[in-house]
């Protein structure tokens, strides 16, 4: 076991941030041992070391809080020296000292990884967009061109696996295969293995049954004014009616299929009440919804629940949908994404763990698909006001299909090359590509032909 001696000031952060890099995301088990003399973090084991800069918390004085403006960092840096592996610097300066038994870094490795993980950035609140959430553009990761694209978490865990490996008397010259060769400490083998993880919101269930029919018809005149299409339009309907025909919406079939090709099933995600323009679409406990929930559950595929647009600063309301999704899938139900991914740090986060979710996975920005948290694997989740570890574990959000084609404006060419960038980096660190398609965003309405070739290109 490592012994890692930290300073003596924000424990409850610190050791966060040291059992989660080293035991959550590198598998070695660690005793953390706060020493009122030490300036740095220190891992000890044997006769070696790696002893970590305190860039960070150690500067903050006695009874300020951390999640301050003044200390988010000014720029990223990428690394160019030999040893740390091209990672990108959020806290300490680039220097790396290294001899047969001891390395030391002056790169405060674990203030990032809180820094990332925590989205205590994010909890600052000067800026919010339309729908009150942390609008992309202002974190730090997409101010700094790039890096959204960067996992920076799975950069720093492979990092320091790699020193752990060479401290048997490599030196830091030597080639990543040279290292990966010494007998350093003897780390466990990464169990987790690429992945695409696909979920659904199920926003709009069914396209013929979301309105009156007046409306629907009344809409596409709308759209495309042509009574040709209008009449077809009808027939559809009937069609649908008549049960002769799948509604435009009822994709599920194809997106499990697709789910289960990749060797993994998938979560549909529904909403279990709410009062807003934006749901009302269904109500959790009619036939048609009871009926499809239960198709979902007998192909052994999974059901959560999609908090309504006024939920994620509302334990109650969380905790009424979830009875109410539980209650019509007649299972427990313990996952979850926000609507609209409108998510509050650390509120919403709190809010979910004590109405009984363990698993949530709203953490993608909608305006920009890549690593918000700096991870391509979940991570246990930290509440920055309670400063504690909750009892919930965060799965970032990688992809979102409205975030191509609406926020983005891209094409469907654009997308897949985009897509590939994020999918490269999830294959290079073993991690889960979590993605989310809507079902009404696989029919041929509202422009979304041909986008299933982007979603089919994650399972390739």
């Amino acid at each position: 076991m490592i012994t890692v001696h930290i300073p003596n000031n924000f424990i409850p952060e610190r050791t966060y941030a040291v059992r989660t890099l080293l035991t959550h995301y590198c598998g070695i088990p660690v005793e953390v041992v706060v020493d009122q003399h030490s300036p740095q973090y220190e891992l000890k084991w044997d006769d070696k070391s790696i002893v970590i800069a305190d860039d960070f918390f150690g500067k903050i004085p006695e009874g300020q809080s951390y999640a301050d403006e003044a200390y988010i960092p000014k720029n990223i840096i990428e690394a160019s020296s030999v040893g740390f592996e091209n990672i990108p610097i959020l806290f300490g300066k680039e220097q790396l000292e290294v001899t047969r038994e001891r390395i030391v870094c002056h790169v405060d490795l674990f203030a990032g990884v809180f820094f990332m993980l925590t989205r205590w950035e994010e909890s600052l609140g000067k800026h919010k967009d339309q729908h009150d959430r942390f609008p992309a553009a202002e974190a730090l990761v997409v101010k700094q061109a790039g890096y959204i694209l960067r996992p920076i978490v799975d950069e720093y865990s492979f990092l320091l696996r790699t020193w752990l490996l060479a401290l048997s008397g490599a030196e830091a010259s030597a080639t990543r295969t040279e290292r990966s060769r010494s007998i350093g400490y003897s780390i466990p083998e990464q169990s987790s293995k690429y992945k695409v993880v696909l979920s659904c919101d199920v926003d709009i269930p069914y396209y013929w049954r979301s309105k009156p029919l007046w409306k629907n018809l009344g809409g596409r005149l709308l759209k495309h004014w042509n009574i040709i299409n209008t009449v077809r339009d009808f027939k559809s309907f009937r069609s649908v009616n008549a049960s002769t025909d799948k509604d435009p919406y009822d994709t599920y079939d194809y997106l499990m299929d697709l789910a289960e090709k990749g060797g993994n099933k998938m979560q549909f995600n529904f909403i279990g009440g709410g009062k807003t323009k934006y749901e009302g679409y269904y109500q959790i406990d009619g036939p048609h919804i009871k009926a499809l929930i239960q198709h979902i559950i007998s192909r052994g595929h999974h059901i959560g629940l999609h908090p309504s647009y006024d939920s994620y600063r509302d334990g109650l309301i969380i905790r009424k949908e979830k009875e109410a999704v539980a209650s019509s899938a007649g299972i427990s139900v313990v996952r979850s994404r926000q609507h609209y991914l409108r998510f509050s740090v650390p509120e919403t986060w709190q809010k979910l763990s004590s109405a009984g979710i363990i698993e949530d996975s709203t953490l993608g920005y909608a305006a920009e698909p890549g690593f918000r948290c700096g991870t391509c694997k979940p991570f246990p989740v930290f509440d920055i006001t309670l400063r504690e570890q909750l009892p919930l574990m965060e799965r970032p959000l990688l992809i979102m299909d409205v975030s191509f084609r609406i926020y983005k404006n891209l094409s469907i060419e654009e997308s897949i090359k985009l897509s590939e960038k994020i999918k490269e980096q999830v294959k290079k660190h073993n991690g889960e590509l979590v993605v989310l398609w809507h079902n009404s965003n696989l029919s041929e309405l509202d422009g979304w032909d041909g986008w299933n070739k982007v979603l089919e290109g994650y399972f390739t």
